[in-house]
């Protein structure tokens, strides 16, 4: 038996995004650890931002790629993408810059993955090994041989794109 889906408008469907995104939110002892399973040794408070951000722009960008791939219709995703956008700002970056600022930064790190990948279409998992190396070369400055870690950040890319993909089959958008 087909579930049937949740009528939901576009404000709202970015409300749960919203809040799918800040679940998976890894809080400073998570961050620690995820960036030991990588190999990424955290020295000081801007090696711990650097990742905070590099782990963010991934996330946000996985957002984009999963609602892309799941065939969330283009003006819809559009319109909860840009109310997603506002939310994240007034939670995460407000007190750097000014939004367009912001989203400047925000849209330039996501268009590295996609310029770098040139995955538009591609479906999984190749698409997250290459997002995967470019993670690498984001935060590392390169490439790491270890292939564990490219192993660990396939698993939580795969891992938020699930859960994800779980809510984009439990809405039907207004």
């Amino acid at each position: 038996m087909k579930q049937q889906k949740v009528k939901l408008s576009r404000k709202l469907f970015a409300e749960a995004l919203y809040l799918y995104w800040l679940s998976r939110l890894l809080r400073e002892k998570g961050v620690k650890k995820f960036a030991k399973d990588l190999g990424f040794e955290i020295r000081n408070e801007e090696d711990f931002i650097k990742i905070c951000w590099e782990l963010f722009i991934l996330d946000m960008w996985l957002i984009v790629y999963t609602c892309e791939c799941e065939g969330l219709e283009k003006h819809k995703g559009e319109e909860c993408l840009d109310i997603l956008d506002h939310l994240v700002y007034h939670h995460f970056g407000k007190e750097e810059k000014g939004f367009d600022d912001w989203m400047r930064s925000v849209a330039l790190g996501g268009l590295q993955y996609s310029m770098d990948m040139n995955v538009i279409g591609e479906r999984p998992p190749l698409a997250l090994s290459a997002a995967a190396l470019v993670f690498e070369k984001r935060l590392f400055g390169q490439v790491q041989e270890e292939v564990d870690t490219r192993r660990q950040l396939i698993i939580y890319m795969r891992r938020f794109m699930e859960g994800l993909e779980k809510l984009l089959k439990q809405y039907d958008i207004e």
